[in-house]
């Protein structure tokens, strides 16, 4: 899907920096001196270093079952549903707009990156772009012009949303094997790091040990709550995927009327979040007046001046719109 993304590799590397090694490397640095005997002067009661053993355990497995989830469970799902959308999606005819090669060859037929015009299921005219592996270059199937039958899921809710009628698809089993040895590598080590902190630090006290700020405890709760906050909390100031998915295969297009626009003060990567109050006439008639807020570039600011600006909406939900620029590759 060609939908932008709120958070880039490198906050996702960043926050796993202040999640797992920084975490640890205050606790040591704090707890322990060069000759490694624990000098902090109180340790957990047992009842107490037994509940925060409970809540680690508890924590690791649940981390771990939304990663098997999203790492393991989630491709083949998508297999499944992959081949029931070449069966049961609803039919459109589309027309090439580009067509870009992109990456290394597979197995040495060439990967496109190709920009696809067609209506979505309320008729209104949208671009995608989907990558591509021609199996049969010679055809020229995907030259600029050509048309391409493509097949759209019904229940917007799922994925994958869109593929072309009569695809193939050909998963990698390699990675999926790597991604699977990796989960159980994670595993293992988590499971090790138990051991070594209680033979390391147990010094004849059992888990006693074990404190709210240990490792242990403090990088499951912030791996979770991390998660929490870019998919519940963070993603709120971004355009969800759901929504993004709902109003550009299923919504309409309209020019909206500017009313306002201000800063609510809230910054993200020094992107000031901006709420805009937005008036516009549905295909009814009928005016509707909403807001959103959204994280604006400090380069693209002068969307916050125009008059109108192109948006997208839900027939059954008119407060639910999105700026054009938000869904499309090209506008």
């Amino acid at each position: 899907m060609a939908f932008k993304k709120g958070m880039s590799v490198f906050w996702s590397l960043y926050m796993f920096f202040f999640a797992v090694p920084f975490p640890m490397f205050l606790y040591y640095s704090i707890n322990y001196s060069g000759s490694g005997q624990r000098h902090v002067g109180s340790l957990s009661s047992p009842y107490l270093a037994l509940a925060y053993l409970a809540l680690a355990v508890v924590c690791w497995c649940w981390l771990f079952f939304r990663y098997f989830r999203q790492w393991i469970v989630s491709p083949i799902r998508e297999e499944r549903q992959l081949a029931a959308l070449l069966k049961t999606g609803i039919p459109r005819e589309a027309t090439v707009v580009t067509s870009e090669a992109k990456g290394k060859p597979v197995d040495g037929y060439p990967q496109l990156a190709v920009t696809l015009r067609f209506d979505n299921l309320s008729g209104t005219p949208i671009q995608e772009t989907l990558p591509v592996v021609d199996m049969r270059p010679g055809l020229h199937r995907f030259d600029t012009g050509k048309p391409v039958r493509l097949r759209i899921n019904q229940d917007l809710a799922k994925t994958p949303v869109i593929v072309m009628d009569g695809s193939e698809f050909q998963p990698d089993r390699r990675r999926q094997l790597v991604i699977g040895l990796g989960w159980f590598l994670l595993l293992a080590v988590v499971a090790a790091y138990f051991v070594f902190s209680y033979r390391y630090e147990n010094q004849g006290t059992g888990w006693r040990f074990l404190t709210f700020f240990h490792p242990l405890l403090v990088c499951p709760i912030t791996l979770l709550a991390l998660r929490w906050l870019v998919s519940g909390g963070l993603g709120k100031l971004f355009l969800s995927n759901t929504d993004a998915i709902q109003l550009k295969y299923a919504g309409h297009r309209a020019e909206a009327r500017l009313l306002e626009a201000r800063q609510t003060g809230t910054y993200i990567n020094e992107q000031p979040q901006v709420r805009f109050e937005l008036e516009y006439e549905d295909a009814r008639g009928i005016v509707h007046r909403t807001s959103f807020k959204k994280i604006v570039d400090l380069l693209e600011m002068d969307i916050t001046r125009s008059k109108t600006i192109p948006i997208f909406y839900l027939a059954d939900q008119p407060q639910t719109v999105a700026f054009a620029t938000d869904l499309e590759d090209t506008t």
